[in-house]
């Protein structure tokens, strides 16, 4: 429970960032902090200041920068903003791929799933365990290469990693269409393929809806629109809530027992072990599934 709070807090965080009042009265709280923990250090700094600098100001503009600060919040709250999900790397990607009239609301669900992958995978990394070599923000250097980038790794721009993990890991698994039926679902197909590719899960997500709604899916690993409209036909018998729970832990219990199977297959693989259980299984918070049907 509490890492299904921290991983909720980390992604209202990552939502909440982009926002110039978030930045704002972040900024106001560190420097409050810092004046309360260490008044000495700021008057040094003031009386370091040259005589011309200091003169600008009054004296008493430590007591109003608290509200100045109060002040700019307020009025950069009130400036329109762009969505998050309209960030133009993005944004391009997705129009002309999904109905204009859903395009904004799986655009901001696709860019805070992605970041939250980012966030987890971090930056450039070459592990000699890792058979993908190297890779950055997750992406490996030969799926940027097959998406066209033929930069340095180190140097992968993000709006081009975002833009490979719209295409490749949410519109071409054909997850995209499930965003607004169960986006909770969709963030732990998206997750796992960004991990293991789109075979697995997908055949997963299959298996569950046949295991938990008695249909008849072929597994054959791709989800089309015949998994997508049985999925949805029995949210409404089984509660969309419960379904997506059910379904959630379905899938990590067979992506747990699959990274078991590749450490067991390739002993050397063990060093990813706990990175994978700890990050990759159970990380989609089961409250989203009722944030979803609200």
């Amino acid at each position: 429970m509490k890492l299904d709070a921290m991983r909720r807090a980390r992604d209202l965080w990552l939502r909440a960032w982009p926002l110039w009042s978030v930045r704002m009265s972040a900024l106001g709280a560190i420097l409050t902090a810092f004046a309360a923990a260490a008044p000495d250090t700021l008057l040094q700094i003031w009386n370091g200041l040259p005589d011309d600098i200091r003169a600008t100001f009054p004296e008493s503009v430590a007591d109003v920068i608290p509200t100045l600060l109060f002040v700019a919040t307020i009025v950069v709250r009130l400036i329109p903003q762009k969505p998050v999900g309209e960030r133009k790397s993005l944004w391009k990607s997705i129009t002309g791929k999904v109905a204009p009239k859903a395009a904004g609301g799986i655009a901001t669900i696709a860019l805070a799933m992605i970041a939250s992958v980012i966030a987890v995978e971090g930056g450039y990394v070459n592990h000699p365990a890792d058979p993908g070599g190297e890779t950055h923000m997750g992406i490996t250097k030969a799926v940027a290469v097959q998406n066209g980038y033929t930069g340095p790794m180190r140097t992968l721009p993000r709006e081009v990693a975002e833009s490979i993990y719209y295409t490749r890991y949410l519109v071409q698994p054909g997850y995209a269409a499930l965003v607004p039926i169960d986006a909770a679902v969709t963030a732990e197909l998206f997750d796992t393929t960004v991990n293991m590719g789109a075979a697995r899960p997908s055949t997963w997500f299959q298996q569950s809806t046949n295991a938990l709604c008695g249909t008849k899916l072929v597994t054959d690993g791709r989800v089309g629109p015949g998994t997508i409209a049985a999925y949805r036909a029995w949210q409404g018998k089984l509660g969309a809530s419960n379904l997506c729970v059910a379904t959630l832990v379905n899938l990590d219990r067979a992506q747990a027992a699959e990274y078991a199977r590749l450490v067991r297959v390739n002993p050397k693989r063990k060093v990813f072990y706990k990175g994978w259980i700890a990050h990759r299984v159970g990380n989609v918070d089961r409250g989203r599934c009722k944030v979803a049907t609200s």
